[in-house]
């Protein structure tokens, strides 16, 4: 039963720091079959490669993860979920956004929180390709506000049979202020560090309009997006993409069943976000008291209490 009295925190993570901060360092064993590759053109001049690990027998359904902003298919909490998905008999999909987890040369621009359209096109090429279904599209973070902007932008059209979102920061402007409070600014600085080093990745293989800034110049999440993120996405600024791309205008339009997972400690999501949404009788939300930031970190196994929901749902589908 997926509820937030089912997420039993491990008593040595008291508090919303240090789930988000010790869970994202506990990377854990990785994937434990091979990896393919498959690279998918989502638009004119880019592409994303997908990294794909089938169960050892049938597949009962396909996972496609989305990581957050700063990661990369090989974040811990894509691996963790993918390794589970493989142990309940799913193929596990991590997607790498544009410019992530080496692909700097397939892209020519940069990834947003507004791209929906990249999720669709996965998602499409998995069904072309003839994945096993149910599909289900499950988000971290920002990928999490990716694909509830993709299933409530394509409503009945949504190519997905189901979507999760964990911790999605579906308010962007909201979510820009929070993590500008002085008690975040471990994560403000963790952030732009990450952003920073994309981009020098980036001019490492092609051609970057102007020398990399340091990180000092850029300073916050926000002035990056001012300066970078928007005017590469045709946004008019960062205020003008955070009011666009959020999923926050669209949850009600969702078609396919759907859960959405946020603790009420998020250091940087806030929990008020999302009760004016749960009228939406598609979406179930479940707020555990604590968890972080995408911690979810419990005593029994599996340790990431994230990845159990995420597979108990999608397992359901096929119930």
């Amino acid at each position: 039963m997926i509820d937030a009295a089912s997420f039993r925190p491990a008593p040595w993570l008291p508090g919303p720091h240090l789930q988000t901060i010790v869970a994202s360092l506990c990377a854990g064993p990785g994937v434990s079959v091979p990896t393919e590759h498959r690279v998918v053109r989502v638009s004119p001049g880019s592409s994303i490669r997908l990294d794909i690990n089938r169960p050892r027998g049938a597949s009962r359904g396909t996972l496609l993860l989305v990581h957050g902003m700063g990661g990369s298919g090989e974040s811990a909490y894509m691996r963790r979920t993918a390794r589970h998905a493989i142990g309940c008999g799913f193929t596990g999909v991590r997607m790498n956004l544009r410019n992530c987890g080496g692909t700097e040369r397939l892209a020519d621009s940069l990834y947003n929180a507004g791209q929906s359209g990249d999720v669709g096109r996965a998602v499409e090429d998995l069904g072309r390709a003839g994945f096993a279904r149910p599909f289900v599209v499950a988000g971290f973070s920002l990928g999490g506000n990716l694909i509830l902007l993709y299933a409530g932008r394509e409503g009945d059209g949504c190519a997905a049979d189901a979507v999760v979102a964990v911790n999605p920061p579906i308010e962007l402007e909201t979510c820009a202020r929070a993590i500008e409070a002085p008690s975040n600014r471990v994560y403000q600085a963790y952030y732009v560090l990450r952003l920073r080093a994309q981009l020098k990745r980036i001019a490492a293989v092609r051609p970057f309009d102007g020398p990399v800034p340091s990180v000092r110049s850029i300073g916050t999440v926000r002035r990056f997006d001012e300066r970078f993120t928007a005017p590469d996405g045709g946004f008019a600024s960062a205020r003008d993409y955070y009011e666009r791309s959020s999923a926050t205008h669209v949850l009600a339009s969702v078609r396919r069943p759907g859960l959405v997972l946020s603790a009420s400690d998020d250091p940087f999501v806030p929990h008020a976000m999302f009760p004016p949404h749960h009228g939406n009788p598609r979406l179930r939300f479940v707020h555990p008291a604590r968890g972080g930031h995408c911690g979810y970190w419990q005593s029994p196994t599996p340790r990431f209490w994230a990845a159990q929901a995420i597979l108990e749902f999608a397992t359901a589908l096929g119930a």
